[in-house]
């Protein structure tokens, strides 16, 4: 069962050379150098998991597989992508110090939004159901997470190697 990582919503960049190294091994994780990758880390008990954030919010996303990050106007600001999630060790996840960003206001939105006990419990089961459903070769999902998710097995095994 999924849980926000230490019970704190916080944002997290992870370093360009563990993405690097994942990459080799699944496509679907970004490669995207220089370039801030700001998200959030969950835990299911042995590992944890990094989620980013989007702020394409025209991007054509399944729900089952992404939170919608809104305002206080109800507008869409961002999106947390389930799908990309990546084990992570905490090492390379690294906490992003928003008050000194210019873009401040705009990411303790996007942090404030997370609070809401629905939209947390909205994250938690759609992260568990993920998870589920990658288990299940049956299930009616499976074939379209097996293509638009990370290999989240191969990862963790990669996860722990890097660790190493």
């Amino acid at each position: 069962m999924f849980k926000i990582k230490n019970e704190k919503l916080m944002m997290y960049d992870i370093s360009d050379n563990y993405r690097k190294y994942l990459s080799k091994y699944d496509s679907r994780v970004s490669k995207k150098e220089n370039r801030k990758f700001y998200g959030i880390l969950v835990s299911n008990g042995k590992m944890d998991y990094y989620i980013p954030f989007t702020s394409k919010t025209n991007k054509n996303t399944s729900t089952k597989l992404t939170i919608n990050i809104k305002d206080g106007s109800k507008k869409i600001i961002a999106k947390l992508l389930l799908n990309n999630m990546i084990p992570v060790n905490i090492k390379d996840a690294h906490i992003v110090d928003i008050n000194n960003s210019k873009y401040k206001t705009y990411y303790i939105n996007e942090i404030r939004y997370l609070h809401n006990e629905k939209v947390r419990e909205e994250l938690i089961r759609k992260l568990n159901y993920i998870f589920n459903v990658l288990k299940n070769e049956k299930h009616y999902d499976y074939n379209f997470f097996k293509e638009v998710c990370c290999n989240f097995k191969l990862l963790e095994e990669k996860c722990l190697k890097y660790i190493e």
